[in-house]
């Protein structure tokens, strides 16, 4: 199911079979199988894999360098193996960081790779830098920019980068059109703008996050320097089906989008429907979306090369003791700052022929997890080399897991201790969840990931590491492929969906269970650290939890979950294919990104929480202005009088 398309083929002649691709990244990933072995939580017998894979000749052992995005998972991904959905993650890694095709200084075309010649290369932004932001699609007021221009254009999706909300929002300035957001600092305003937009300040859900090892708060600035900011770009399939539809209003009242016309056929089928029609929501094979996670980086470490950066926009409040565009500043109102920043996290979420459930691949920088010394938690393949005595996070956080109940009571919810954390994060990684939540209140470090990288995405780092470098090392190629791509890991890839065996237990590694989804947790419970740290977010699965009923109405359930509905059920959050693997109920209870997003295709969303929360309003500065997991997933009934709560 490979495109080549005429696209750019580069790199080490390997072909498809192990047998014409036995050069160094060969030697190198048969080394590290058999060094993995003795590190990381699962141990399989990676000699017999070794041998099983050279054996094979549909699996090739390093990832093609090519500028082309594989179209599918070789072979389709319901029968591939874990090896073949990181190869399939690390080809496209590799050509979506591919620098983007520049002519005369603009990009003419979003998302379309440079040529084969590195000159003119340089300076040129990333090609998945080029896609469009979610407030280039989900615009605060009106319509995208250049939609106007028809089907014929895709909807104007080549524009240059606009980043326009609602003005009651952001506020009016007489010197910008309505929507726009003026500079924080009038010396720094640069004609370009950048590709990159760091619209959000928390998680998934949420929580904040920071990473210690980054410069402290410049005294200029008001947003915090350690803090994690995070980016949503989609594809030109995504925007087109959206933007052609008129689907930009989410869930909202008046919406056109045929959310309950979708969750009904998915509920009776067991399956999402036919790919690009107007009738239901199931987005076109090719549609991509990706969220990144970014940090400021010291001068050291912009120095090192080690990290990919990019010219992007942060916002953060007004000072009501400037002036902006003539106007008064407003806390309440955003205004922007642009400037370096470093890529720590890049999420893959790509629906192909053979996924309609997407195929989710997540990557992470090699320097994220370190001690509070800044000594490295794993090497640059993934594999664990920390302290194993320590608990994944300082406090120890615990939970008892929810029970079957009908209906839920307090004391059949989840329940995670302790209540309270004051870490000393020093260079760790570290987080806050949301105040007034049941969750741990306060600074919460990491220590190591609450599920270990597995062994074959370990083999494929150091197999797709090689290869990088192998190419790197070839005359006039170096400017092609950055040689900080050599220090990104992928960290696991969910690429088709697996039933929880035993609701309301954890899934824990089994070497015995012949489906890899569900012999690795660190597969199922799939969680990027830069973008999913939280405990609850590293072990999800089911659902999050209902309201309970009176008289327990009142009592805070926001970012608990639970493997049960509101009658004692066992939750199915995702339908594939008409499949039932209990035996009695259509659907599964997955884990990780593609179970928490497959509450979106219950409710009719095709796994997209972007589309169910529609415009953006405004970008966040510190306050989380997204509509809660709970409130789309679980929304109450408005009471007399009220809106929806």
């Amino acid at each position: 199911m490979r495109k080549n398309d005429g696209a750019l083929m580069v790199g080490p002649a390997c072909g498809r079979k192990p047998s014409v691709c036995l050069g160094a990244a060969s030697i190198a990933f048969t080394a590290l199988l058999l060094s993995s072995c003795t590190a990381s939580e699962s141990t399989p017998d990676l000699l017999t894999e070794a041998a099983s894979l050279q054996a094979s000749s549909s699996q090739a052992l390093a990832p093609r360098i090519s500028s082309a995005p594989p179209a599918d998972i070789e072979g389709g991904a319901p029968t591939a193996s874990l090896y073949q959905a990181a190869i399939f993650s690390w080809e496209q890694m590799i050509a979506m960081n591919w620098p983007a095709e520049v002519q005369d200084g603009l990009v003419p075309v979003r998302g379309k790779a440079a040529g084969a010649s590195a000159e003119g290369a340089k300076g040129a932004p990333r090609t998945w830098q080029t896609l469009r932001a979610k407030t280039e699609v989900f615009a605060g007021t009106g319509a995208p920019h250049g939609s106007e221009q028809g089907a014929g254009s895709d909807f104007g999706y080549d524009q240059p980068p606009l980043y326009r909300y609602d003005p009651a929002a952001v506020g009016k300035y007489p010197g910008l059109e309505p929507g726009l957001v003026p500079a924080c600092f009038k010396t720094r305003v640069e004609a370009r703008v950048p590709w990159v937009e760091l619209s959000e300040t928390h998680e998934v859900g949420p929580e904040q996050m920071f990473s210690g090892s980054a410069p402290f708060k410049d005294p200029d600035e008001r947003l915090d320097r350690q803090r994690v900011l995070f980016a949503v770009k989609v594809s030109r399939s995504f925007y087109s089906y959206v933007v052609a539809n008129g689907w930009l209003e989410g869930g909202a009242e008046g919406s056109v989008i045929p959310a309950q016309a979708t969750a009904d056929y998915v509920a009776e089928h067991g399956s999402t429907p036919p790919p690009g029609t107007d009738q239901w929501v199931s987005f076109p094979a090719g549609s991509l979306q990706i969220k990144t996670a970014w940090r400021r980086l010291s001068a050291a470490e912009l120095e090192s090369g080690r990290y990919l950066t990019a010219w992007a926009r942060a916002y953060q409040a007004q000072d009501p003791e400037s002036n902006y565009e003539g106007v008064a500043g407003n806390p309440d109102y955003p205004c922007y700052v642009d400037g370096v920043w470093g890529l720590v996290g890049m999420h893959f979420k790509t629906r192909t022929e053979s996924a309609p459930y997407y195929v989710w691949s997540t990557f992470e920088h090699v320097d994220n997890l370190v001690d509070a010394s800044g000594e490295p938690v794993e090497d640059a393949s993934g594999r664990f080399i920390g302290d194993p005595e320590l608990p994944a996070t300082d406090p120890e956080i615990t939970a008892r897991n929810a029970v079957a109940a009908d209906p839920p009571t307090p004391d059949t919810i989840q329940k995670m201790w302790p209540a309270n954390a004051s870490a000393e994060p020093g260079r760790r990684l570290y987080y806050r969840n949301a105040s007034g939540t049941p969750t741990t209140q306060g600074t919460i470090a990491v220590n190591r990931r609450q599920h270990s990288i597995p062994d074959p995405v370990i083999a494929a780092n150091g197999a797709a590491h090689q290869q990088i470098e192998d190419f790197l090392a070839q005359p006039g190629q170096s400017g092609l492929l950055p040689s900080a791509l050599l220090h990104y890991k992928l960290v696991g890839v969910q690429w088709k969906p697996a039933d929880k065996p035993v609701p309301g237990e954890d899934v824990r590694y089994n070497a015995s269970q012949s489906d890899e989804a569900l012999r690795y947790p660190g597969v199922y419970y799939l969680a990027n650290l830069m973008l999913e740290t939280s405990y609850r977010l590293q072990n999800y699965s089911g659902q999050v939890q209902s309201h309970l009923p009176a008289p327990n109405q009142e009592l805070g359930v926001q970012d608990l979950v639970t493997d049960f509905d509101a009658s004692g059920r066992p939750v199915k959050n995702l339908q594939f294919d008409g499949r039932k693997p209990d035996g009695d109920r259509l659907g599964y209870n997955m884990g990780g990104c593609m179970g928490c997003h497959g509450q979106m295709q219950a409710k009719g969303y095709d796994f997209n929480f972007i589309l169910r929360r529609g415009r953006v309003s405004r970008p966040e500065m510190d306050v989380s202005i997204r509509l809660p997991l709970i409130d789309m997933v679980h929304p109450r009934e408005p009471r007399q009088g009220q809106g929806e709560d």
